[in-house]
């Protein structure tokens, strides 16, 4: 190559080397920095994925152990006793296995190497066993909240969430099951109920804890979700004799949509089933829905805490009377049926149970309270009959005698007067516009004050303003703001108020200053007989209930308790001075001390209602009426509307006096003490003022 060309020389020319730094990818080992903190980073990135890799990472040390125990012990051996390496890696395991096997050897370096291999032995053993105890553990308390295991049951009870009256349920059921087992009618001693919930199974059992020893239940809980059939499913929901949804949410349409939708994950699982679904909504709305997307498989069972709190804050006796009809092993409303009663007249029913009371028929899905007396008992009718369950499933001897004689002689002419005599006592639900308005001009002006404030105080002022007269004030005395009140207001109010004067307070129910000027502002005048009745609510606050349920009944005990110091104070007459409780033993110690108090634990009384209903779902009506404004309920009414203070009149007597003013007697109360269906009904009894005579009316003033 010449030197003068100028190509060649171009070509001639060397390049120079470039300094180039080269470096591996981020993802290449080579630039990790290999830091304590960064391994010990990747080792819990891949613990977290993978767990079961702490068991390899053991054995891969456990192995390293003995290889290199193997390795030293050769070296050791070999010049003195030629060991193979396959005896040194045994020897070796042998120490890592065994602590003892080091105390074998002979040689100084043997027993230091036999040492250092026992204690790491020992190390990794402990490692090991710690390591499977977690994961057992772990997989136990899976299996315990019950995302994965399937139950084997039939016949069980499933209950889909948890509240405050799920005590009140289960303990119902206990009797229920101790009753049939007594009378041979279950299977078993023990009745299975399954608690179903989306809150951590910790929280379940904590409500549970005080009916877990419960002789006739067997109680399981799992948690999952309320909105998946695969739940359900596991649960076995479509074997179970009752599924009953508990609303578990502090506002009413997050609980109805939860309700909603946990009855759609259980739609496909209905196709055969036989049992009883229960489902408690807030809303008739959301109730209607149900009906609407499920058919008539599932009843609803309407939030009815509002409704049992102002019946009895304005009843006192009341709370009694519906402990008694609503708890088992009482005399309770039971359907029945009595074929062979057809022909008799209704008057010759309600008069021929020596030891139950009739109180009212249900004929073709219509519920009537107060049948004609001449009306014509049919063979499907069934019969609200008061008696102890289990009790009057069939009809007395002698009225079954009397029936077959009367159906020899029944022709059609009476048919036609049975078909109009159940006309005639219909009427009263084709008018029921005409009916309250005639009982809106007799109640009576009140002055109530409600001291707390949560969400459904609207549903109660929607209640008292249907049984009070025009005119009425009502105070609500709470630390919420106005704006905080007026916007549930104006999403829970489904009508304006016709009767009541509402005026909202800010204070504190604790607070003796606000207390006091909230009182003597509704009732200033001290000591005037003239003026309207005042009662004073205790209800629980919804920032009370945030230390728990303890705390908030602790906080409605000082409240009532200070609102009677102060009426006393000021000499301010109360009809009624009421508190809500959870605790029901709270409530009677403080009604033992103060007489004068009372309390309501309105979560037991629903719970009972729920426990009627899913037993029988006919009974959803008779409750549904019952506890609402418009149709026939139960009152206390004074004994003095029935008999003279010289007479002593019968049981029996005062039933037939209470048909007179279209009511039906079911019991009594003397003093403190409330009977419902006496034992004997032809006994005098004397009363005292103050008494009084439980009966089911339409109208609380009855007809004169």
């Amino acid at each position: 190559i010449e030197a003068g060309c100028p190509q060649c020389r171009a070509v001639s020319k060397i390049p120079a080397r470039l300094k180039l730094m080269a470096s591996f990818p981020s993802s290449n080992f080579a630039k990790v920095d290999w830091s304590r903190s960064r391994i010990s980073y990747m080792l819990d990135v891949m613990l977290e994925r993978h767990p079961m890799s702490y068991m390899c990472l053991l054995a891969m040390g456990c192995v390293a152990l003995t290889l290199i125990g193997g390795i030293i012990f050769n070296k050791n051996r070999y010049s003195t006793f030629n060991q193979k390496l396959e005896d040194s890696f045994w020897d070796a395991w042998a120490c890592v296995c065994a602590s003892s096997m080091h105390l074998k050897e002979t040689t100084r370096a043997e027993r230091a190497i036999g040492l250092m291999l026992a204690m790491c032995g020992i190390l990794v053993y402990t490692l090991l066993m710690g390591t499977i105890n977690a994961q057992f553990k772990s997989h136990m308390d899976r299996l315990r909240e019950g995302a994965h295991s399937q139950v084997y049951e039939d016949g069980h009870i499933v209950i889909c969430g948890a509240n405050n009256h799920l005590v009140t349920v289960l303990k119902q059921i206990n009797k229920r099951q101790a009753h049939h087992w007594r009378s041979g009618a279950a299977r078993s001693r023990k009745q299975t109920v399954l608690l179903l919930s989306e809150r951590p199974r910790a929280y379940t059992d904590q409500l549970v804890m005080s009916v877990k020893d419960q002789p006739h239940l067997n109680i399981l809980t799992r948690s999952g979700s309320l909105s998946s059939t695969l739940s359900f499913l596991r649960v076995g929901a479509d074997k179970a004799r009752t599924v009953c949804f508990l609303s578990n949410k502090d506002d009413t349409y997050e609980a109805d949509a939860e309700v909603v939708l946990s009855v759609l994950a259980l739609r496909p699982l209905l196709q055969g089933f036989k049992g009883n679904v229960i489902a408690e909504v807030s809303k008739a709305s959301s109730a209607n829905l149900l009906m609407s997307l499920s058919g008539t498989r599932v009843q609803t069972v309407q939030n009815l805490s509002a409704k049992l709190f102002v019946q009895c804050s304005r009843q006192p006796g009341l709370r009694d009377v519906y402990r008694q009809v609503l708890s088992y092993g009482k005399h309770v409303i039971n359907l029945y049926k009595y074929p062979g009663l057809s022909g008799l007249h209704y008057q010759q029913v309600r008069r021929g149970f020596p030891e139950a009371i009739i109180c009212g028929i249900l004929r073709e899905g219509k519920l009537d309270f107060h049948p004609h007396e001449d009306l014509v008992v049919r063979s499907s009718d069934k019969f609200l009959v008061i008696a102890p369950k289990g009790t009057q499933k069939e009809a007395p001897h002698s009225l079954v005698k009397i029936a077959e004689r009367y159906r020899k002689t029944l022709n059609t002419i009476d048919k036609i007067l049975c078909d109009l005599a159940f006309l005639v006592s219909s009427i009263n639900l084709q008018h029921e516009v005409s009916l309250q308005a005639a009982e809106k001009v007799l109640a009576r002006k009140e002055r109530i004050v409600i001291l707390g404030w949560r969400p459904d105080v609207c549903d109660m002022v929607l209640e008292y303003d249907d049984y009070v007269g025009p005119g009425s004030e009502l105070v609500i005395l709470a630390e919420a703001s106005l704006e905080e009140r007026q916007l549930v207001m104006d999403r829970r109010f489904s009508r304006p108020l016709r009767n009541i004067t509402l005026t909202h307070k800010i204070g504190s129910p604790m607070s003796r200053t606000d207390l006091k000027l909230a009182i003597t502002n509704i009732a200033p005048e001290f000591g005037n007989e003239d003026t309207p009745p005042l009662s004073i609510c205790v209800i629980a606050d919804g920032k009370w209930h945030v230390g728990g349920t303890p705390k908030a009944d602790k906080q409605s005990a000082f409240a009532l308790l200070l609102a009677e110091a102060l009426c006393r104070e000021y000499k301010i007459k109360v009809t009624s001075l009421v508190a809500e409780f959870v605790d029901k033993k709270l409530g009677k110690q403080v009604v033992q001390s103060h007489p004068s108090l009372n309390y309501i634990c309105t979560h037991e009384l629903s719970g009972l209602v729920t426990t009627q209903v899913s037993e029988n779902s006919d009974l959803n009506a008779v409750w549904t009426e019952l506890l609402n404004s418009w149709g026939n309920e139960i009152y206390v009414q004074d004994i003095g509307l029935y008999a003279t203070t010289n007479e002593a009149p019968s049981f029996n007597e005062l039933v037939e006096r209470a048909v007179l003013r279209e009511e039906v007697a079911i019991g009594y109360r003397r003093g403190n003490k409330v009977v419902i269906n006496p034992k004997s009904k032809e006994i005098p009894l004397r009363f005292k003022p103050g008494d009084a005579l439980v009966v089911i009316a339409e109208d609380q003033y009855g007809v004169s």
